[in-house]
């Protein structure tokens, strides 16, 4: 497939946004700034920044709590992410919800519970309304190889192809449930792409550490969702570079397994790309880390200026005005 530079820019600097963004909110969590537990999505920014790169003006976003970090590419702000993570009013949630809540009705995002895969038949609603509407718009719905076993994802998937419904579903699979290896959990080799045939789906198992095997995945699914196919499944084979939560000590996988992913990491791979095709020099590509570092430095610096939710906060927003 031929990309111009502008598009192969554009996925890198949503790449790497996802990225800075994690390793931030890991940092800013040790310093003791994050209330609660979090939950790294290093290792998996490639199946947000190479999915959501087919996204298009209308479309509807259910992500989910790893890598949190994918609402930036929808163009949610960074001080608002930020300020729902630390708990401080400024947040999309007033600080009440935490890393677990992130949305944004603005930017199509339709949010998602702590519960992992309880309501993905949200998704399927937003996919009803644009259905209804008549337009070509997609839902979008992301979820992992350990929530494709929930009883709700296939009555999602059952209830969008019986209806045709515009909705693209993305197994992040990055191959543990918790501290339960993917192959533990499921009786087929792709928990998502395996499973789409049970519903008449098409389906596409992708590269996860690499952004433009993804997009070029999702793409091929995505042109036949929006021409009136119905829905679909794509799997996107990744690894979580770190723990369940921070803390997580891992006995449960090998650390020698890790490091083997980790060469083959999505940044590093984009990177690398972009340079051996002359798209972006090193000193280029250094000089857009700086700039959303600095971004990310003074996001957190504004959020934590906002202030902390007081128990009054508690009673606002339970009913619509």
């Amino acid at each position: 497939m031929q990309y111009t530079d502008e598009f192969l820019t554009q996925v890198y600097r949503d790449l790497l946004s996802v990225r800075l963004f994690e390793e931030k909110q890991v940092e800013i969590y040790a310093l003791g700034k994050v209330p609660g537990h979090i939950h790294s999505g290093i290792g998996e920014e490639a199946n947000y920044a190479g999915v959501l790169a087919t996204r298009k003006e209308g479309d509807y976003f259910k992500i989910s709590h790893r890598p949190v970090g994918a609402g930036l590419i929808l163009g949610m702000p960074l001080e608002t992410m930020f300020a729902e993570l630390m708990g401080r009013v400024g947040g999309n949630a007033l600080g009440l919800g935490g890393v677990l809540h992130m949305v944004s009705r603005a930017h199509g995002m339709v949010g998602f519970s702590g519960t992992l895969g309880c309501d993905t038949a949200v998704a399927d609603g937003a996919a009803l309304s644009i259905q209804m509407a008549g337009t070509d718009n997609v839902s979008y719905v992301f979820y992992g190889d350990g929530t494709s076993n929930r009883g709700p994802i296939h009555e999602a998937m059952n209830l969008a192809a019986i209806w045709k419904l515009p909705v693209l579903f993305v197994c992040n699979n990055n191959q543990y449930a918790i501290s339960t290896p993917a192959s533990f959990g499921s009786p087929v080799p792709n928990p998502g792409a395996d499973r789409a045939a049970g519903y008449g789906m098409p389906s596409r198992v992708a590269d996860g550490t690499d952004a433009l095997s993804v997009y070029e995945a999702a793409k091929e699914l995505v042109d036949g969702i929006r021409a009136g196919n119905g829905p679909a499944v794509l799997e996107c084979k990744c690894y979580r570079m770190r723990g369940h939560f921070e803390g997580d000590q891992q006995k449960y996988r090998d650390a020698a397994v890790t490091e083997q992913w980790k060469e083959k990491d999505c940044v590093a791979r984009m990177e690398k790309y972009l340079q051996d095709n002359g798209v972006l020099t090193a000193e280029q590509i250094q000089t857009i880390r700086a700039e959303i570092g600095a971004k990310m430095d003074a996001a957190v610096a504004a959020a934590e200026l906002s202030p902390e939710p007081t128990p009054d906060d508690l009673y606002r927003n339970l009913y619509a005005d």
